[in-house]
């Protein structure tokens, strides 16, 4: 996908385009439960991160210290039925709670650290992640991330 390379030309708009026509199940998540999960992919296309269970961990660290989220949002998203379920799946996926857990301490965990440190903390300014304007949208991807100091982490980004 374009969105995933760091030199991408698409606007965040067309990236949000291709993210749901190559996930057509977030697209019609998003579509029925609206703005949170709207600005939610937004962000995976900023950050540069694919929806995949290795996508949606390595965007962690980007939301909780890369964007101005608020208590409340975070709250509001993190229990809403649908990202309960999954949440769930997600768990399966990574083979049950033994070796989920097992991957968020010996991998997940330090991959959390390393992004953070290495490329979170480098951004010149916060995403506004529920303050996304028409100008924003309709800027292509490439000059919000200089303009935002954004770094994509290398895994996935092309």
């Amino acid at each position: 996908m374009e969105y995933l390379k760091a030199n991408c030309k698409l606007t965040l708009r067309a990236g949000l385009d291709e993210l749901y026509r190559k996930a057509p199940e977030v697209a019609r998540v998003s579509k029925v439960k609206g703005k949170p999960f709207r600005d939610h992919d937004l962000t995976h296309v900023i950050f540069g991160c694919d929806t995949s269970i290795d996508g949606e961990l390595l965007l962690k660290p980007w939301i909780l210290h890369g964007t101005d989220i608020t208590f409340d949002e975070l709250r509001e998203y993190a229990t809403d039925p649908e990202v309960k379920r999954l949440n769930k799946e997600g768990t399966v996926l990574l083979g049950g709670h033994v070796k989920a857990f097992a991957l968020g301490v010996f991998y997940y965990l330090p991959l959390y650290f390393w992004v953070w440190i290495r490329y979170v903390r480098g951004m010149a300014k916060k995403w506004p992640h529920s303050r996304v304007s028409e100008a924003m949208l309709d800027t292509p991807l490439d000059e919000l991330r200089q303009e935002y100091g954004i770094r994509l982490y290398p895994r996935g980004a092309g």
